[in-house]
């Protein structure tokens, strides 16, 4: 069973809280019906993310939801990918509000989850891993390096997770 990638926007792809715009990052200015968001995004992301395609399926983790796949997969070179709905966004007293409908998404499967806001000790199973990005630098390439090294670590073949339904 292939591992999950499970990304979140922004923070990992768009690194929203950066001083100016970081190198190797373009500006983007969105626009759907009367909204308009201004994002940062580096092409290389696009690049890296469809290589770890070949290890994970790759699943937004976002509160942009299936906007992820109109909006931003174009920019990236992303195919649609498979999409987590958020059906409350309550903060909850400790942890992420997304770690209840991840759970409850990715079941036993194996995964990575990438995130500016989320702690290490969400999930703590040796077939998962939180990565927690800082989101005034967005993922690097010692981070999609460090990615491709835990899953190379891991032998998901000889593993029973069930499928996602």
């Amino acid at each position: 069973m292939r591992p999950l990638l499970l990304l979140d926007v922004d923070g990992p792809l768009n690194p929203h809280r950066a001083d100016g715009i970081p190198p190797g990052y373009r500006e983007h200015e969105i626009t759907e019906g009367t909204k308009t968001w201004r994002l940062l995004l580096n092409p290389q992301h696009g690049v890296e993310l469809n290589k770890l395609a070949s290890t994970f399926d790759l699943v937004w983790a976002t509160s942009w939801e299936n906007g992820a796949n109109r909006l931003l997969a174009p920019l990236l070179g992303l195919p649609e990918l498979p999409t987590i709905t958020w059906p409350d966004r309550r903060p909850v007293p400790r942890g992420s509000w997304k770690a209840p409908y991840v759970a409850d998404w990715v079941g036993d499967r194996p995964f990575v989850w990438v995130d500016d806001e989320v702690g290490e000790s969400e999930f703590t199973a040796d077939h998962q891993l939180v990565y927690p990005i800082d989101a005034r630098i967005g993922l690097t390439a010692t981070d999609f390096a460090a990615i491709r090294s835990w899953a190379d670590g891991k032998s998901f073949a000889d593993k029973a997770f069930p499928a996602h339904p």
